[in-house]
């Protein structure tokens, strides 16, 4: 079977996905916190993978990342 690599111009377009310990890095948060963020809902994620050959794990897209943090911002208060 014969599989044709993707044009150029769709692989940019694909969205990038990162991995617990990147988002982690890129929130400053631990990885657990990540983890913690998926479970309950609040970070959009994809699980991949699973069984004994390759291990379990979840891919974080970008957007969501960014959603996230548009979502936690707060309104700044004014001082009377």
């Amino acid at each position: 079977m014969r599989h044709d690599a993707p044009a150029a111009d769709n692989v940019a377009d694909a969205p990038k996905f990162l991995n617990a310990v990147e988002v982690a890095q890129r929130l400053r948060v631990s990885r657990s916190t990540v983890y913690n963020l998926i479970a309950s809902g609040r970070l959009a994620a994809h699980r991949n993978g699973g069984g004994k050959i390759r291990p379990r794990g979840v891919r974080v897209p970008e957007a969501a990342i960014e959603a996230y943090l548009n979502d936690s911002l707060i309104a700044p208060t004014e001082v009377a």
